[in-house]
């Protein structure tokens, strides 16, 4: 890849986004640290699983999936509304991004956007039916794209978890803090589909996050990590 956006790039790209979509975000000062600690983490992980496995840096690059990771919550600026900004998100970075510099290439922005477009619960999202009118902006769609596959969108997932307001905390310690905070009886009345969403979906996500740790912590055969494979 000749070129490919950094850290830099990313929070650049963020404050734009967040200048041009004035008020649409709460906190800016935490949404900037999260795309940088998410960048980070993703980057230490890959530094840790092809130390521990070699042959995986050809397929594993450091440099996609801490872009990747980076560019997550990229959607976020783009509406208030914070429904689907996974796929917001993506599309806007698949339209986009050679323009601003992600990628000098084509099928490598599309790449990127895949590893990030299928974070969090957006496919319980997706598929519930209070969402159907919401939806109807990416429609078509194939949800099998907002399941993570492959290990670069696996990283994402557990990086974005790994991380609030600047501090490192456990993915666990990050899901039961959001699943707190939606049990509340004011969140869950103004937004019952998240909690339902949050319910279908959070096992999946800590199996994801599970799976990631085994492999930074070299405790997956071959035939697992070959299994699982890469985008």
């Amino acid at each position: 890849m000749a070129t490919i956006m950094n850290r830099k790039g990313i929070l650049s790209l963020a404050k734009r986004l967040m200048d041009e979509n004035p008020g649409n975000l709460n906190g800016p000062e935490d949404y900037l640290l999260h795309l940088s600690d998410s960048y980070l983490i993703s980057g230490e992980i890959v530094d840790k699983v092809t130390k521990i496995y070699p042959k995986l840096s050809e397929r594993l690059i450091k440099e996609e999936v801490s872009l990747a990771a980076g560019l997550h919550d990229v959607g976020r600026p783009l509406r208030k509304n914070q429904l689907f900004h996974e796929l917001r998100g993506a599309r806007y970075i698949e339209e986009n991004g050679i323009n601003i510099g992600v990628t000098d290439s084509i099928i490598d922005v599309y790449r990127i956007a895949q590893m990030f477009r299928s974070h969090y619960v957006v496919a319980e999202q997706f598929s519930d039916e209070a969402n159907k009118e919401e939806r109807k902006e990416f429609e078509p769609l194939d949800s099998r794209l907002l399941i993570p596959r492959t290990w670069q969108e696996s990283i994402v997932v557990y990086s974005e978890l790994s991380n609030v307001r600047g501090e490192r905390i456990s993915t666990q310690r990050r899901i039961d803090d959001m699943w707190k905070r939606y049990k509340d009886p004011k969140l869950s009345s103004i937004n019952p589909s998240l909690l339902r969403c949050m319910k279908k979906g959070l096992p999946r996500i800590m199996e994801t996050c599970e799976a990631v740790q085994k492999l930074a912590e070299g405790r997956l055969s071959e035939k697992d990590i070959v299994r699982y494979g890469f985008i």
